[in-house]
């Protein structure tokens, strides 16, 4: 059979087929994939799982560590979080054949797997709520209405249950997204099953949607969960890797790690207030501080964007030079860097969810997906992964070299580093024992003293002569002391 254009261009080491790789927690860096919008394997316009697979080589290239799949259970939603089936695929996505194939083909090249479960709430579609609802609207007891949330006084984000009359349920994320009954034994029971099932299938890891929400805002009552999701997880594989979203603030966070969970991520450093924020700003120094002296008690997740979030072009809109910037604080700062699909190449969306999971751009016509239904803005980037691969200076090529800087590194992100005060406003500076990261935030050129002699790995313009270091407009580079 003959390899693919990407196989071709990036040959990669493989790990032993068909076993799970281990440690299950990324070594570098993870990347996101909007299953959706990634890349159509049988050409029906909707991104599944065959794409997922045929496109291995491209997500190797990359040179990330492991991949996370958004929602690809069967839901009435395009973006899958409203599920109906824990256990099952999506049929326009595939099915669980298709899982195993893709599943083998990434840990073929060195790639973990981690996948979305959604456990704060199920679909109104899904067979344990409609049971429930059918149960009390004939008045009669049904084991399914312990799995959720229903109550006869109604109140806030309760929701009048259909042909029950003072029958209520309650719902965070609105009426199609019943919360689950997280006390309810058998609802644990079925959840711990679920983990089973995917990790039995060669899954590495899980991202845990909306953390923060399980029992509301009851931070305490969210931890205890989270300490029995993992306790369980971790009889089940004691390596399991698990990232949690909490977007909240960064105390909160601080009080959920105590839950023993693996990662959060970490959304106060998202976005343009976060890691971009030196860019904007040409203030490297003071962001770099901030990260020095921010003390996670676990292994945070970083990140610029996410599919709920505007992509980050729209913070850092024109030029490479400050996306290449904020990119590189981030993918040089502590805990595990996760790249949303797309940003890699610039790729823009804002405003509706919808416009943030516009089709991944191949610039090819093969595995392109139409985009989610009610996007109102068109990709503004013209140029795909395959053009881009030829380009020089292109974005690809850019977050390519930083990931592969990151990934010669392994001290880099590691540990908890010491922010570096070098006399310039502009420079990011994290040191890493004797390995520093340094990233000149502005589009000026950068000149301040360096003692002794080191190896460079560097992105961009970086030379050292004369006892100075000078780093061109926006670079970015790796310091080892020798």
């Amino acid at each position: 059979m003959k390899k693919s254009i990407w196989a071709r261009l990036f040959p990669r080491r493989t790990a032993r087929t068909g076993r799970a790789l281990t440690p299950s927690a990324p070594q570098g860096t993870a990347y996101e994939i909007f299953v959706g919008s990634f890349a159509d394997g049988d050409g029906d316009g909707l991104g599944d799982l065959r794409g997922v697979a045929r496109k291995a080589d491209y997500i190797a290239s990359l040179g990330v560590d492991a991949v996370w799949l958004t929602p690809f259970y069967p839901s009435p939603s395009y973006h899958g979080y409203d599920v109906t089936d824990y256990c099952a695929v999506k049929p326009q996505m595939g099915t669980l054949r298709d899982f195993d194939r893709m599943v083998r083909a990434l840990h073929e090249r060195g790639v973990r797997v981690i996948i979305d479960l959604v456990f704060n709430h199920t679909s109104s579609e899904h067979p344990w709520f409609r049971e429930a609802v059918r149960a009390l609207a004939a008045g009669e007891n049904s084991p399914y209405i312990g799995y959720y949330c229903f109550s006869q006084s109604g109140g806030e984000r309760m929701y009048e249950v259909p042909g029950a009359p003072g029958w209520y349920y309650l719902s965070e994320f609105g009426y199609i997204m019943p919360d689950l009954n997280l006390d309810s034994p058998a609802v644990r029971q079925e959840l711990e099953h679920v983990m089973r099932f995917w990790l039995a299938r060669g899954v590495d890891g899980f991202r845990l949607d909306a953390v923060g929400y399980y029992y509301g805002g009851d931070t305490e009552r969210n931890t205890a969960f989270l300490g029995w999701l993992m306790q369980t997880a971790r009889r089940i594989r004691r390596d399991v890797f698990v990232v949690g979203e909490a977007w909240t603030d960064d105390g909160t966070i601080d009080r959920l790690y105590d839950s023993g969970v693996s990662s959060l991520f970490r959304f106060s450093m998202s976005g343009g207030g976060g890691f971009a924020s030196g860019a904007l700003g040409a203030e490297g120094r003071a962001l770099a501080f901030r990260i020095a002296q921010r003390r996670s008690k676990g292994t945070d997740a970083t990140f610029l964007s996410n599919h709920d979030m505007d992509r980050i072009t729209a913070a850092l809109p024109g030029e490479h030079g400050p996306r290449r910037a904020a990119a590189a604080a981030y993918l040089f700062a502590p805990g595990i860097p996760f790249v949303y699909y797309g940003e890699e190449l610039g790729m823009t969306g804002s405003g509706r969810d919808e416009n943030k999971r516009l089709p991944m751009l191949w610039g090819e016509r093969a595995y392109t997906c139409r985009a989610p239904e009610w996007a109102d803005q068109e990709q503004g980037l013209k140029m795909g992964a395959l053009q881009q691969q030829r380009e020089d200076g292109s974005m690809l090529r850019m977050y390519r070299r930083l990931i592969a800087m990151r990934r010669a590194h392994r001290e880099i992100g590691g540990v908890a580093p010491e922010a570096v005060d070098l006399g310039h406003s502009a420079v990011y500076a994290l040191r890493y024992g004797r390995t520093a990261a340094l990233v000149n935030m502005s589009g000026a050129p950068a000149c301040f003293p360096w003692a002794g002699r080191a190896r460079i790995d560097a992105e961009g313009g970086v030379l050292l002569e004369g006892g100075y270091m000078m780093m061109a407009p926006w670079a970015a580079a790796i310091i080892e002391d020798i």
